[in-house]
């Protein structure tokens, strides 16, 4: 029976395997600047930086010119160092998520090459680049493709050190531990030591000691102390605070983001972000069982993704905050399991039969229904479009469902693989761009760019609609508003306002007795599938752009200060 790739296949030289490299990592790099911010998380990581380079403190991190201490500031330094190669704009916040995500690449590759092989190295790298969530990550949100880098990273260096021993092969771990830290906190920390703890209670072994997590602290404490301690001398412990009681150990123990969701929320969420491959992943956990009856007593290092996507999968489900993109530390992890499972049993039992067999049922019911979801929830999208992924998945479900009635299990899997690269491809080359014509807010802020008086004490910003890349595109402070009785306040004032906001909240200011013009309105476009369904309709909602005066034009500018890259006015 063959193996997932065959290894006479010329792909498998070291040239090819690079060259398959790069053409996976290609629809993380398409478009990266065509569309604008997507609010609200890139805004945070686009703006913060460009508030750096305005006024020069490059120490406490600033939103919207008010401090903002919920995450340390490595993502920050990263988007900043792009602005200073590329510029203030899209392409440069997007940029360092795209080389994020092929050192992802990179790590699930070289890990399961150290473990299996390098046949298995390529399975979990193509497992990998068609992981949408890791797709979605890469592409809007900074912080959370940085994190993911930082901890596959380290658990590719761990895999590499446990095989090979020695104090020189654990201190990329720990450094690469300790930028996790800096970049979204101890859960950096967190995981990795839960994973590792639970793999060495398992394997019955007196691990620690081979850690050297003496030299691990240190390293650590070198990374992290210095920023922690510069913060504390020049703000004091109140600065700090917030971001280890709040946003650490508040968000685990208290429900203070988003709904409340229950212990099993992770479970659909998994097996949608790693469709198809969390049907494997079921045929992998069936195969480690004969991975248990060659080994001796004890677990090799080859468990220790399991133990690491376990460790993930518990902290997050425990964790009183749930938001769908936690758990995505789980998905490279996965891919080296899945990998590892193909490379044993090259595809044999029934339990690869079903999975297979599964993964072209719900391919080909995908293909029956997306012209469905179009029509109903995006009318407005080409009918190429339309049809395109339709297409893309019934001929990778008719490919997979033939190899594998043909018993070609490797050509299935590399069908599969391909159906799926031509659909992000496709997402990245042609539905990005045209979603921009529903994503309103950068032209909204043209609009009030072109009728700011900057000596007429103007002021603009959004109610109850979360815009928060409104900053970034005006380049100044805006309000935030939820309460109806402030924001009529504020259009009764003298001051000219401008204001984003729903229709419906536009038409309850108008029975208010609220005088307001319509400078722009559009449809808005929203990855939350709740927000497509609100009002029964694609896009979800209309935002209407308007003003408490009349306006005109006013201010000139030189060139287009909206082009996707922008100058950086100091204030």
């Amino acid at each position: 029976m063959e193996s997932p790739l065959r290894p006479a296949s010329p792909i498998h030289s070291p040239l090819g395997h690079a060259l398959l490299l790069a053409a996976l990592a290609l629809p993380w790099f398409v478009h990266l600047g065509v569309s604008s911010l997507w609010d609200a998380n890139e805004a945070f990581y686009a703006e913060t930086p460009r508030e750096m380079m305005v006024t020069g403190d490059y120490l406490a991190p600033r939103f919207n010119f008010e401090p903002r201490v919920q995450k340390p500031p490595l993502t920050y330094w990263i988007v900043l160092l792009s602005y200073r190669a590329f510029g203030v704009g899209e392409f440069a916040v997007r940029f360092p998520g795209a080389l994020a995500a092929a050192g992802i690449l990179l790590f699930c590759y070289g890990g399961a090459r150290i473990l299996y092989g390098p046949r298995a190295g390529l399975v979990a790298a193509v497992i990998a680049a068609t992981t949408a969530r890791i797709f979605i990550l890469a592409r809007r949100l900074p912080i959370d493709i940085l994190l993911l880098f930082f901890l596959t990273g380290a658990l590719f260096f761990i895999l590499r050190a446990l095989r090979r021993g020695g104090r020189g092969r654990w201190v990329p771990v720990y450094l690469f531990l300790g930028l996790g830290f800096m970049t979204k906190g101890p859960i950096a920390l967190v995981i990795p030591a839960l994973a590792l703890g639970g793999w060495t209670l398992a394997a019955g072994r007196r691990k620690a000691a081979e850690m050297y997590l003496f030299t691990g602290a240190a390293v650590v404490a070198a990374v992290v102390l210095p920023w922690y301690l510069a913060v504390w001398r020049a703000h004091g412990w109140d600065y700090i605070a917030p971001f280890f009681l709040s946003d650490n150990l508040g968000r685990f123990a208290t429900e203070t983001l988003g709904p409340s969701r229950g212990v099993l929320y992770y479970i659909p969420v998994f097996l949608s972000d790693f469709f198809p491959w969390s049907l494997l992943l079921v045929a992998a956990l069936l195969s480690l069982r004969s991975l248990r009856r060659e080994e001796a007593p004890g677990f090799s290092p080859a468990w220790l993704p399991l133990f690491w996507a376990a460790a993930v999968f518990l902290i997050f489900s425990l964790s009183k905050n749930k938001q769908e993109y936690y758990i995505a530390p789980m998905y490279p992890a996965c891919a080296i399991l899945i990998a590892g499972a193909l490379e044993r049993v090259r595809g044999r039992g029934a339990a690869w039969s079903w999975a297979y067999g599964g993964a072209a049922a719900l391919m080909a019911a995908l293909s029956l229904a997306l012209p469905l979801v179009f029509t109903a929830f995006m009318p407005e999208v080409p009918a190429l479009l339309r049809y395109g992924p339709t297409a893309l998945f019934a001929a990778g479900a008719l490919a997979v469902a033939f190899f594998a009635f043909r018993r070609r299990p490797g050509l299935g899997f590399a069908a599969l693989g391909l159906a799926l690269w031509s659909v992000y491809l496709l997402g990245a080359a042609a539905y990005i761009p045209a979603l921009e014509a529903l994503r309103p807010v950068k032209g909204f802020c043209r609009v009030i760019a072109e009728r700011w008086d900057p000596a007429g004490g103007d002021s603009a910003g959004f109610y109850r609609a979360s815009l928060p890349s409104m900053v970034f595109y005006l380049e100044r402070p805006i309000f935030q508003e939820t309460e109806p009785e402030r924001m009529l306040e504020r259009f009764r004032s003298p001051g000219r306002v401008f204001c984003v906001l729903s229709r419906a909240d536009y038409e309850y200011f108008l029975g208010r007795g609220a005088r307001l013009s319509v400078l722009d309105q559009g449809p808005l476009f929203s990855l939350r599938f709740g927000d497509l369904l609100d009002k029964g309709k694609f896009p979800g909602r209309e935002l209407i752009l308007v003003s408490n005066r009349s306006c005109s034009k006013i201010a000139s500018f030189e060139g287009d200060p909206f082009h996707e890259s922008k100058t950086v006015h100091r204030r």
